[in-house]
């Protein structure tokens, strides 16, 4: 009986070794196969995510439109630029740069290979620092830039065939996103007054606009700003966007005559002192050099805002008209003139993107003595005068002459002078005249303003103007 007992005994732990064994073998097998499943799940996975993230290098067209000589490019990694040839292609990490003098208008594009286009004016540096596309399928298309100075037109193509696009711009600290099928550009400049950056890096005003589509523009700090068609917005030089506004452009400084004192603005006629503060946006003269008795004046006036004749008004309607001011039973002729050199620094404004240039003014005359326009038909108590080039640096400048003056019909203008434009007020009223530079006979193709000046000239006279405007549009 003992010898069955542990026979029965030793056959019990036999089975049981046997069940153990064969549940360690069972769980290694599935912990083995565990771990082939999550391998080949892994393997899975990265080979979707390299198919779906896996991307190809592309390239752009350099298109040349104006001298080969004015228009440099930097390869990747390089420091130096080196000169171009049309059609040639750009890649990631290249810049390409356009001289300050290389013409008006549009002097270099760049053609994406899938259709967008980016036109380059004088003055501007822009750099591709990314173009790729996914490599087995029409997923996304990415596109990075640069822009570091100048004026860009942005045309984004519409119909992409990729499902994603990022089309994003680098300026300054902030970033500018385009969507597809929009119409963008962007001008970088500096501000009026000096701007110095902790990072040694030029301190540039941003200004982003949009003709067709949708942008948004992150700043460094503040939530992202959304454009639509028709605005615009400028970022400061510390990153920072402003509020969109109407996409339209005040191309006259100090228009209303308030952001200098009478004698600052008188200033700029003095050379003998560069220490006097003086107005850095009209500058006053007079011609010829008489004794001081038989000189013109420029002054500020008061006035309540036109059309208001008037002194009677709320004081938000309180503004400052330029004043021309000349007595004393004058018989020799005497220019009294304000003028603005146009654009920064006074260097002009490249006006090829803007389709309207409306320029507008208040006019006063309260008093002339010559008849009408005088003798010569330019003496007039308010003269304006336009200076424009039509297509290149190289042409010459054209002006546009406007003589308003008072009479007591139009049959008082006994002479006109070639390439003049005559208005006749009534005297001590208020009058507005407005024009737009692209209709046909003032500038309907000129690309280049160079300045506004706006004078009195005949013997005594007493003028007004206020609320001079030169807006564009595009």
């Amino acid at each position: 009986m003992a010898a069955m007992r542990t026979s029965t005994v030793a056959t019990h732990d036999r089975l049981v070794a046997q069940r153990r064994t064969l549940r360690i073998a069972w769980l290694t097998l599935f912990v083995f196969f565990g771990l082939f499943l999550a391998l080949s799940s892994w393997v899975v996975w990265n080979i979707r995510q390299w198919y779906l993230t896996a991307t190809d290098v592309q390239t752009a067209i350099l298109v040349v439109r104006g001298s080969d000589e004015s228009i440099v490019w930097q390869p990747a990694g390089r420091t130096i630029f080196q000169g171009v040839r049309d059609q040639q292609p750009l890649s990631e990490g290249e810049a390409v740069r356009t001289l300050p003098n290389a013409g008006y208008g549009q002097v270099a594009s760049l053609r994406l290979f899938e259709g967008s286009q980016l036109d380059l004016w004088a003055g501007t540096e822009l750099r591709l620092t990314t173009l790729r596309t996914t490599r087995w399928h029409s997923g996304t298309l990415q596109v990075a830039l640069e822009q570091t100075n100048g004026y860009v037109r942005y045309d984004v193509r519409g119909d992409q065939p990729f499902q994603n696009v990022f089309f994003t711009v680098t300026v300054g600290d902030a970033q500018v996103k385009l969507l597809p099928g929009g119409s963008y550009s962007i001008n970088l400049y500096p501000p009026e007054r000096r701007v110095i950056r902790s990072d040694g890096r030029p301190a540039l005003i941003a200004d982003v606009a949009v003709r067709s589509g949708s942008a948004i523009v992150t700043g460094v700090v503040g939530q992202p700003v959304r454009l639509a068609a028709g605005q615009r917005i400028e970022v400061d030089p510390a990153g920072i966007p402003g509020l969109p506004v109407p996409a339209r452009w005040e191309l006259i400084r100090d228009g209303g005559f308030s952001r200098f004192s009478e004698v600052e603005y008188n200033n700029t006629t003095r050379t003998d002192d560069p220490t006097l503060p003086r107005s850095t946006t009209w500058q006053v003269s007079g011609t010829p050099s008489l004794p001081l008795l038989e000189r013109g004046f420029f002054r500020l006036a008061q006035i309540c805002r036109p059309p208001n004749d008037t002194l009677v008004c709320p004081i938000e309607d309180w503004r400052t008209a330029a004043w021309f001011y000349r007595v004393g039973g004058q018989t020799k002729g005497f220019v009294t003139s304000i003028r603005q050199p146009l654009g920064v620094q006074g260097a002009g404004i490249d006006v090829s993107e803007f389709r309207s240039l409306v320029f507008s003014l208040w006019a006063r005359v309260d008093y002339q003595s010559l008849p009408a326009a005088g003798d010569r038909g330019t003496e007039c108590p308010v003269m304006i005068r336009i200076v424009a080039r039509r297509s290149s640096p190289a042409d010459p400048d054209e002006e546009r002459v406007v003589c308003i003056y008072t009479a007591t019909s139009d049959d008082a203008l006994r002479v006109r002078a070639d390439g003049v434009f005559y208005l006749r007020v009534e005297p001590s009223t208020w009058t507005q005249f407005r024009v737009d530079l692209r209709d046909e006979n003032w500038l309907p193709d000129y690309r280049y303003l160079r300045s506004v000046e706006i004078y009195a000239n005949g013997h005594d006279y007493d003028a007004r103007v206020a609320e001079v405007s030169l807006v564009g549009t595009q």
